[in-house]
């Protein structure tokens, strides 16, 4: 089994090869159009401030943000399309040709913006209803940033501004990295909300009306399981808690036995069919022919361990369909409404300006 955590260690160690040029180091001028025309953007407005790399009307991104979340979402990025076609460690991202139209960095950048433009729509939609992070939040995020400063320290004997410039790039500071995770845990935090709230504002009857009119009727039960994660330590499944787990489990095959359980993370899933089970292994394994509820077991994923357990059912296919179906289009209303009511704006300059050196 592939080991992620040693390839996920091999495209971050490329990445602290990248470096911001010139354009980006000294000036984000800010040009008209896309330096690089396959990149992949929200209809906007060029930026000519150098302080700004992407902004909305009230949430702005700078350049050393920018280098965090090309560093590291751009990383998870790169480990996708890398599994399609290869690519040159030792050339630059703009001279490598992902596809007919764009560049590896086009491809890499325009995955980027398009995360970052989702959660300035979270953030945006947060304040239009007063919603801030709360006090366990901030504390949360003061205690990651205590956690930068002390790595840089013990571990390397620099400040962490030197830390962070040498993860995230040479505009990267302090206030910097604390403004991404204020961006990143009010977008996550009201992504869920909004989540929620759409899943909750679609209604039996809707379902039942949707369903008549595109003729859905698939009334195979979904299934539900419980689950216990397990991430690897050193690279490596966690034997000793996992064989401790399995032998709970061996006494009393139940989800509360996997809830009792400290050693991971425990969760549950309502309503999977072989298309929406998201892991493969854990869909192979759900769906496999002559699965019980009541059935257990052990998979290791790229990562991390999973110890599931298959509850019992759900709603039919048909209706998990139309749900999704639904939902999705709400959603599609939600994020649709926010981009004609906000103003995107690029510095084309520095968008185009991080890679390979």
């Amino acid at each position: 089994m592939k080991d992620r955590t040693n390839h996920t260690c091999r495209v971050l160690a490329l990445f602290f090869c990248l470096t911001v040029l010139a354009g980006c180091l000294f000036s984000c001028r800010g040009s008209d159009v896309p330096l690089t025309p396959g990149l992949s953007l929200i209809e906007g407005v060029p930026v000519y401030e150098d302080d700004v790399a992407m902004k909305t009307d009230h949430v702005t991104v700078t350049p050393g943000m920018m280098g965090y979340f090309f560093y590291t979402y751009g990383a998870t990025v790169l480990a996708g399309l890398e599994t399609q076609k290869p690519f040159d460690e030792n050339r630059r991202l703009h001279d490598q040709m992902y596809s007919e139209t764009q560049s590896f960095y086009d491809a890499i950048m325009s995955e980027t913006i398009s995360h970052i433009s989702y959660m300035l729509i979270c953030c945006e939609a947060a304040r239009a209803e007063g919603v801030t992070l709360s006090e366990a939040q901030r504390t949360a995020l003061e205690n990651r940033i205590t956690g930068y400063r002390m790595e840089a320290a013990a571990s390397y004997g620099i400040t962490i501004e030197a830390y962070l410039q040498g993860l995230y790039g040479p505009r990267m500071t302090e206030a910097d990295l604390r403004a991404v995770l204020e961006l990143e845990t009010l977008a996550n935090s009201f992504s869920t909300t909004v989540s929620k709230r759409l899943e909750s504002g679609i209604t039996d009857g809707q379902v039942a009306e949707y369903m008549r009119e595109k003729g859905i009727s698939d009334e195979t039960p979904s299934r539900n399981i419980a689950f216990l994660f397990l991430p690897f330590e050193g690279g490596k499944p966690a034997e000793d808690k996992i064989a401790d787990v399995s032998a709970a489990m061996t006494a009393t095959p139940d989800a509360a036995t996997l809830q009792s359980q400290t050693v991971g993370t425990y969760g549950e899933e309502e309503n999977l069919t072989p298309s929406n089970s998201g892991i493969a292994v854990i869909g192979e394994w759900l769906f496999a022919n002559g699965r019980a509820v009541g059935d257990w077991t052990r998979l290791d994923t790229e990562g991390a361990t999973y110890m599931l357990i298959y509850t019992g059912n759900g709603m039919s296919y048909g209706e998990v369909q139309a749900r999704r179906d639904l939902y999705d289009h709400a959603f599609s209303n939600w994020y649709n409404g926010w981009v004609e009511a906000l103003t995107f704006g690029y510095n084309y300059d520095c968008l185009d300006s991080y890679d390979v050196d």
